[in-house]
């Protein structure tokens, strides 16, 4: 794998790495963005990159603008046994990726700020998904 040549690559290559690193006991196959992915019968996580808008911070031309988007991670796991085990892995999730979790990326850091909002639970006819939504900012 090629490492990430600009910032629009570099700040999900480091979410990614991050969401790569989380140990969950039992593992949980994980979907990313745009990697063939089946899903299994059984639970599951599925990784969204949603950049937002680029914000110009100052007047100065090659002055640090802020980059900002949410990594979502939906817990997927089979309806009917309950939500106490899916909504417990949506917070290891949020612990994972915890208030002043800094990744460093070629010229600055990606940070997460606030601790991630974990959304109610969706249930589908044979499936439940929790949303967790990490906001995360870069100065570059």
């Amino acid at each position: 794998m090629m490492a990430a040549t600009t910032i629009e690559g570099r700040i999900p290559e480091a979410l990614l790495a991050h969401m790569a690193a989380l140990v969950l006991s039992p593992a949980l196959p994980v979907a990313y963005p745009d990697i063939a992915f089946t899903p299994p019968a059984g639970p599951y996580l599925r990784v969204y990159f949603i950049p937002n808008g680029t914000e110009r911070l100052f007047i100065g031309n090659g002055e640090p603008n802020l980059h900002q988007g949410i990594l979502q991670v939906t817990v997927v796991f089979p309806a009917g046994k309950g939500a106490v085990k899916p909504n417990d892995v949506a917070g290891a999730i949020a612990n994972h990726f915890g208030e002043g979790t800094k990744l460093a990326i070629t010229g600055g850091f990606v940070r997460i700020d606030k601790r991630p909002s974990i959304a109610p639970a969706m249930q589908d006819t044979d499936r439940i998904q929790i949303p967790v939504s990490i906001n995360w900012i870069a100065y570059i």
